[in-house]
């Protein structure tokens, strides 16, 4: 049954799905279905990964093999908690679990020639409840910011085709046009 499929489960399914070589969204399209059953399992993610912190989203590494072909993190967001705008460089999918979260996509409108410099266009917002499952998958759909906009906590379980927090990535400012290289890193468990 769907509601039992295990954390073990997923990995093993995206460890199997990701050993043929395809294309980004064939990855996705792969991925997406295995993850869809594992927010449905209501004790899939052990306590350790729903810690929030008060000052800040908590981003905690799940898992990751040895070769770094993928990262599994939970999110944890208190109300009103966000990042800032950024890009991924990598496919990935996103999945809420519990709570609410609001997604506001960007489109890059400059030619990307200068590296400190982007000008942003917002696409609009989403709001995503448990179960639901968007993606990001560069050049054309990676940029976006995610927050809680809502009066309880969330929590959110993401994937992507890399070890995520050692990645280098990009944070926008979308007042001033700039762009500054960023590795996320992991949030460290609470002991």
């Amino acid at each position: 049954m769907a509601d039992d499929y295990t954390l073990k489960e997923f990995i093993d399914g995206v460890t199997r799905a990701l050993a043929s070589g395809q294309s980004d969204i064939d990855r996705i399209r792969a991925v997406e279905p295995m993850l869809r059953m594992l927010l449905k399992n209501r004790f899939a993610l052990e306590e350790k990964f729903r810690v929030p912190l008060s000052n800040s989203y908590a981003q905690y590494l799940v898992h990751k093999p040895v070769d770094d072909s993928f990262s599994i993190v939970s999110f944890v967001w208190l109300p009103g908690q966000k990042t800032p705008i950024h890009d991924h460089t990598v496919w990935g999918l996103i999945g809420v679990y519990e709570g609410e979260e609001e997604e506001e996509r960007f489109k890059r409108l400059d030619d990307k020639s200068r590296p400190d410099y982007a000008e942003l266009r917002s696409l609009g917002c989403h709001v995503s409840r448990p179960g639901d499952v968007s993606y990001v998958c560069p050049p054309n759909n990676d940029i976006h910011l995610v927050r809680n906009a809502s009066s309880a906590p969330s929590l959110s379980i993401h994937i992507y085709g890399c070890n995520i927090g050692d990645r280098e990535r990009h944070l926008f400012d979308r007042e001033t046009c700039t762009v500054a290289p960023f590795r996320s890193g992991y949030t460290p468990l609470q002991s």
